[in-house]
């Protein structure tokens, strides 16, 4: 009985930690779903939007409105907002 009690406040220590441990892994996973929703969420987004803007490219291409590549490239930076890849963009609040 007495190497009962010696051993019980380490039995408790013991089912303390394990306990602790799989809480933590327990929530580290919820959020980690939490996370891979949300970034479903916004993969779709942007999903909806370059369709949009492809549309939009489209139906400008496919107007007799510009002439040359130069006005094109006008139209393509004003009306989508499109840059060339190796541009810096800054923007003024």
């Amino acid at each position: 009985m007495n190497l009962r009690k010696k051993f019980s406040g380490q039995y408790i220590l013991i089912c303390m930690f394990t306990f602790f441990i799989i809480f933590t892994l327990i929530v580290g996973v919820i959020v980690q779903l939490q996370n891979i929703r949300d970034y479903k969420e916004q993969i779709t987004i942007l999903e909806y939007e370059l369709e949009a803007t492809e549309k939009r490219l489209k139906n400008i291409k496919s107007s007799e409105s510009y002439e040359n590549d130069k006005e094109l490239e006008n139209l393509a930076r004003n009306q989508l907002g499109m840059v060339k890849a190796n541009e810096i963009i800054y923007l003024e609040k």
